[in-house]
């Protein structure tokens, strides 16, 4: 069990502290919808928005930044470096209203590190300092950070240690960890057996992300996330949007878990949502990348993947996996997500 039912933070209160976390190429407008349609959550995120990028966007418009009224609470996650104009980025993003800014020290992906954005910005103490005092300047509103552990080496405690006192001082309303260290994959189990030794670090409240498929994942390792403020899901909210749901008896809710799933309705649906918001070229990209983490759903499931990644256009892509979907396939007990 977790420490709170629900989670307050300046002005904001997230009721059940329970988030969708950023993906890339997954968490835009159209997912943050489909996820909508079923609720159960507390707040979702936006994937990781470029502060350069940002500067030419059309705030409120385009797919990575349009939020609608259906989604409720939504953090927007910057990647910055330092170089970028972050306070003319937050005056656009006050377009949309956001309920929160989060910033993404935590992807350890190769292009970001040589960016310098992600866990490079963790690993510069300077530079992130620099950065958090400037994003707590130009933002009175809630203000996060996400990041990993460390490098792995004998060292890792005080090195985290350090970097989550300096977010602390600088004024950091809430702290997400996930718990691998910078060059760890994702095949890798998450270390949740930190997150106490995590929470003794800060007086922030610590939201705890990493491989978490469902509540029992909570009700058996209570010892773990005892002292945690709230919970982060990732790849799993993509292989199955409804299941936030499922997390009402961890916060002692009414337990609303959603039966009869109609697998091939909902993926229709999401198809409807992309190609609503995105361009045709963009959209194949964006179906592509939810469909490889939907079909961990099926027994043979990497069939439907295959088909989906070899489409070279929409009306093919829509044709072969409908076709998969109206077979009405094996579906999976407990869908594994390992090194997606």
């Amino acid at each position: 069990m977790i420490k709170k039912t629900s989670l307050s933070l300046k002005n904001i209160t997230v009721s059940p502290p329970l988030f969708s976390a950023p993906l890339a190429g997954v968490t835009h407008s159209a997912f943050r919808r489909l996820v909508s349609d079923f609720g159960g959550y507390g707040a979702m995120f936006t994937e990781m928005l470029s502060g350069k990028a940002l500067l030419h966007e059309k705030v409120g418009e385009s797919p990575f930044t349009k939020k609608r009224n259906s989604e409720g609470l939504v953090w927007y996650q910057l990647a910055l470096n330092g170089t970028e104009d972050i306070e003319k980025g937050l005056e656009k993003l006050e377009q949309v209203g956001p309920a929160a800014i989060d910033l993404n020290a935590g992807c350890p992906a190769p292009e970001m590190e040589k960016i310098g954005t992600g866990v490079s910005l963790f690993a510069d103490l300077d530079r992130l300092k620099t950065v958090v005092t400037r994003l707590r300047k130009a933002w009175s509103g809630v203000l996060t950070v996400k990041c990993r552990l460390w490098k792995n080496d004998q060292n890792w405690k005080q090195e985290f240690a350090t970097r989550i006192k300096i977010i602390e001082d600088c004024g950091v309303d809430a702290v997400t960890v996930h718990p691998r260290f910078f060059d760890e994959k994702l095949k890798r189990k998450a270390r949740w057996e930190f997150f106490p030794w995590v929470c003794e670090q800060t007086k922030m409240p610590v939201i705890a992300n990493g491989d978490i498929r469902g509540p029992q994942d909570i009700f058996e390792n209570a010892e773990w996330f005892y002292g945690v403020s709230g919970i982060m899901i990732g790849r799993q909210a993509v292989v199955r949007p409804w299941m936030f749901n499922e997390f009402a008896p961890l916060f002692n809710m009414p337990e609303k878990t959603v039966v009869n799933v109609d697998y091939a309705g909902i993926w229709q649906r999401y198809y409807e949502y992309v190609t609503e918001d995105f361009r045709p070229e963009k959209a194949i990209g964006r179906l592509k990348e939810f469909t490889k983490y939907y079909s961990c759903n099926f027994f043979f499931g990497q069939q439907l993947k295959s088909m989906a990644q070899s489409a070279l256009t929409l009306e093919t892509l829509h044709e072969k996996v409908t076709g998969f979907l109206k077979t009405n396939p094996r579906v999976a007990a407990n869908p594994a997500v390992s090194g997606l």
